[in-house]
């Protein structure tokens, strides 16, 4: 039993490093939107995305993708 624990510990690492992973690259990335200049049509449609945003998407991607691995896991671990 004293492997289950650990599991759920490394486990539970996971979810709260996921979710941080996926709170820190959704607030460091640029705005997608105008804002109130899209209501007026005042808003450019094709704009350039920079790399730090191409891949702050990847790090939410993975990370939510790893949350909710992590988090079915550790749903089963808990009911056995």
């Amino acid at each position: 039993m004293e492997s289950i624990s650990t599991i759920r510990t490394i486990i539970t690492a996971l979810v709260f490093i996921s979710s941080a992973g996926i709170i820190l690259g959704y607030l460091l990335q640029a705005p997608k939107a105008s804002g109130l200049g899209a209501i007026s049509g005042n808003a450019t449609v094709y704009k350039s995305r920079r790399p730090l945003d191409l891949f702050l998407d990847r790090v939410i991607l993975w990370s939510g993708i790893l949350f909710g691995i992590s988090t079915l896991i550790l749903a089963v671990l808990r009911s056995g």
